[in-house]
């Protein structure tokens, strides 16, 4: 299995997530954004610049930069587009998708990080009008997820 975490807005959770995923399953996983996942997750992490296509891995992409983003993107089983409840996230997270869905149609929003209902409200009128096609997994703001880099416990483990 790969499952590819990304979004051109940085702070959207993908990291947690992206951890929390490949440690739940026990998949590898690949990054290439700073972050503790190598000391969090030894033996199963790496931070690379070129990112390598390997079976049974999670890739954490904190942009298109790195050489071969693309190829693992189209390779993904399933690609996974984290937003929060802010302008800014929903724009980067339009124009992800539409760079995206041309070379993978298997996309997942994971609408993240709303704390109210108005929040919520703005989420589901935003992206279900937009996308209509796609997937969106709602998932409210929780401590879980920031204890997720900082323990190294994956959703699971916290539980």
């Amino acid at each position: 299995m790969i499952i590819s975490i990304l979004n051109k807005k940085g702070g959207v959770g993908k990291t947690p997530f992206a951890f929390s995923i490949a440690k739940d399953l026990s998949l590898y996983l690949q990054s290439n954004d700073t972050s503790c996942i190598e000391q969090i997750y030894p033996n199963y992490a790496v931070i690379t610049d070129t990112p390598k296509l390997i079976d049974n891995c999670v890739y954490d992409f904190g942009g298109f930069k790195s050489a071969g983003v693309l190829k693992i993107i189209s390779e993904s089983d399933y690609v996974i587009v984290p937003c929060l409840p802010e302008f800014n996230s929903l724009l980067r997270t339009m124009e992800t998708i539409d760079e995206i869905k041309k070379i993978n149609p298997n996309i997942i929003i994971l609408a993240t990080d709303y704390k109210d209902d108005a929040e919520l409200s703005f989420l589901k009128e935003n992206l279900e009008n937009s996308f209509k096609s796609i997937p969106i997994i709602y998932f409210k703001s929780s401590k879980i997820v920031k204890n997720a880099i900082n323990s190294g416990k994956s959703f699971i483990d916290a539980a």
